[in-house]
């Protein structure tokens, strides 16, 4: 079975757990390790450890993306891809997994502003800060 089946409901796993900035374990995690633990919990062993500040320097989240899962996709989302999104407007600083929700579909991620991880509605407000979608690949 491909990774990518089960990344969404690996991350679905942590809805609820605490947000910590460059957190990467059950007791909390960011955006960054809930993709991290996400891919992990799938079977993918290689450490990923980048450090970053608060705010990720200009292209560094699609660039880290690009290196480990190929360029970005040039079509809608999908239940399971990774998206880069900029939620204030600016710069891409955020990334989310695309899951099944009960109104179609859904982005888990830990969100700073709410300190957890949450399941939410991809409504069109969430869509239009999507600025990246990749796939997970087999090749790890």
């Amino acid at each position: 079975m491909p990774f990518n089946s089960t990344i969404s409901e690996a991350a679905l796993r942590y809805v609820g757990t605490k947000f910590i900035h460059r957190g990467r374990t059950t007791r909390g995690i960011d955006c960054v390790g809930l993709v991290i633990l996400a891919v992990r919990d799938c079977g993918f062993v290689k450490e990923l450890n980048y450090v970053y500040g608060r705010e990720p320097r200009a292209g560094m989240l699609q660039a880290i993306l690009t290196e480990h899962l190929g360029k970005p996709l040039n079509r809608a989302v999908e239940i399971n891809d990774i998206v880069v999104m900029a939620l204030s407007g600016g710069q891409p600083s955020h990334v989310g997994i695309i899951t099944k929700h009960p109104s179609g579909l859904g982005i888990v991620h830990a969100y700073g502003e709410v300190g957890r991880v949450v399941h939410q509605r991809l409504d069109d407000r969430r869509r239009k800060q999507i600025t990246g979608v990749y796939t997970w690949q087999e090749k790890y």
